[in-house]
């Protein structure tokens, strides 16, 4: 029986397809001072205000993110693992690539319309220009297949956040989110205050759902 208690949450992170994070208990993004400057990422999830300018509907936010972007995704109330559970990468107009879960198939490249039902989204700037883009996009053609493995780092096995820093190297950048001390694994919630955003990666836009959907 002891040991079948420690299974349990095993099991429930592989299900999330990324893995637990700390922070608040509910997300409810609502609009903030009237002005067009970009939120601090670290206080994001905290403040939970954003400009009016940035804040909308989470297919808008998809749909305009830049090819290259993170989205950051988000529920309107935490799982035993955070509100922020996983993180894709927007690839090309309508396209998306990430590593959504065991159950779910490894890396791939799909629709970007598999994100519009999510509870919240956050896009952000992590720094890939037009000119790393072409680095970015072969890595992304390597990975494709990939099997996903939490906490994995190589093409032997990728989760959501692993997969995305192998990304960033290839373009030549900062990882996205560093290892948690704590759980000893990628949070993607941790990306909000990671390395690429440490270096000059900034909040573009803001999608909030009309509640929480399906999760990641």
């Amino acid at each position: 029986m002891p040991r079948l208690f420690w299974l349990l949450p095993l099991c429930a992170l592989v299900l999330s397809a990324c893995a637990p994070v700390t922070g608040p208990a509910t997300l409810r993004f609502a609009p903030g001072a009237a002005d067009t400057a970009a939120p601090d990422p670290a206080r994001l999830l905290v403040t939970q205000a954003v400009s009016p300018a940035l804040l909308l509907s989470v297919p808008e936010a998809v749909r305009r993110a830049p090819d290259g972007s993170l989205i950051v995704v988000c529920g309107a109330r935490a799982q035993p693992w955070g509100v922020c559970t996983h993180v894709a990468r927007k690839l090309s107009p309508g396209r998306i690539s990430d590593s959504p879960g065991l159950f779910s198939g490894g890396v791939q490249n799909r629709p970007e319309t598999t994100l519009y039902g999510r509870g919240a989204v956050i896009v952000l700037d992590v720094g890939v220009t037009p000119e790393r883009l072409p680095r970015l996009r072969a890595e992304a053609e390597r990975l494709n297949g990939a099997p996903y493995l939490l906490a994995g780092e190589t093409a032997a096995g990728l989760d959501c956040t692993t997969y995305q820093n192998l990304l960033q190297r290839a373009a030549g950048l900062p990882d996205v989110a560093a290892r948690n001390p704590v759980w000893r694994l990628w949070l993607p919630q941790d990306i909000l205050t990671g390395p690429a955003v440490q270096a000059g990666g900034r909040v573009l836009w803001v999608g909030q759902g009309p509640d929480a959907g399906p999760r990641p």
